[in-house]
């Protein structure tokens, strides 16, 4: 799946995913290939996202998460 994060100032990540990990108002979920469409808020905490590459992680102060068409959209206030 595509993953893009993106904070007000640019795009910090955009590339091909195996899960992503992210904090929510009802705590943390995975989001995996496929995943039903989803709009949902994200909380304070870490993101950590699944590469074939190894794993990024970074830090969310808050922001929205757009599932849709196997494509996830980390929009992150930073």
């Amino acid at each position: 799946m595509l993953v893009k994060v993106i904070t007000p100032e640019k795009q910090i990540f955009n590339a091909e995913a195996k899960s992503v990990n992210l904090p929510t108002l009802s705590g943390y979920i995975t989001i995996l290939p496929y995943h039903t469409e989803l709009v949902s808020v994200i909380t304070k905490g870490r993101v950590k996202i699944e590469t074939e590459k190894g794993v990024e992680s970074f830090l969310s102060e808050g922001g929205i998460v757009e599932v849709f068409k196997n494509e996830v959209n980390l929009l992150l206030t930073k």
